[in-house]
């Protein structure tokens, strides 16, 4: 019998992508625990896509990933979480801890549709620091006229 595997056998493969950021797939060799994160763009508002699971083993690579995109994130962050099968409250401390490390005039808006994660969402009170919406077009909406009422 082999040794459980703990979050330190976690690889991060990076690839390039258009607007120089990086999409990061993590995978413990635990079976079902996953985590995947994707930046893009949408005009200029910064969406991070995650999915997966989000709990105490994936924490800290979500934490190393989204801050620094946020740090970016000039015109505001999207985090997509549409795709995401468990949030944990170690989870929901780094969401905003990212939203935290945004620039002074952006803002950060939440996309969530599963009720493993609204709920958490909710029941943290999160949703009263960050707008959460249940699609991404929305969210985009509200971070783009949020950047472009915000005093120059």
């Amino acid at each position: 019998m082999s040794a459980p595997t703990t979050p330190s056998t976690y690889k991060p493969k990076t690839i390039a992508t258009p607007w120089n950021r990086k999409t990061v797939s993590m995978t413990d060799e635990l079976p079902g625990t996953q985590f995947h994160a994707q930046v893009t763009q949408d005009g200029q508002v910064v969406v991070m896509t995650v999915d997966g699971e989000l709990d105490i083993s994936t924490v800290n690579d979500l934490a190393a990933y989204a801050q620094p995109v946020a740090a970016s994130a000039n015109d505001g962050l999207v985090v997509d979480l549409t795709g995401v099968r468990f949030l944990s409250s170690s989870a929901i401390t780094e969401l905003v801890r990212t939203r935290d490390s945004l620039p002074p005039t952006a803002v950060m808006a939440l996309v969530a549709v599963n009720n493993r994660v609204v709920q958490p969402i909710r029941l943290s009170g999160i949703d009263r620091m960050m707008a959460t919406f249940d699609d991404l077009p929305a969210a985009v909406a509200h971070v783009r006229g949020h950047t472009q009422a915000a005093p120059s």
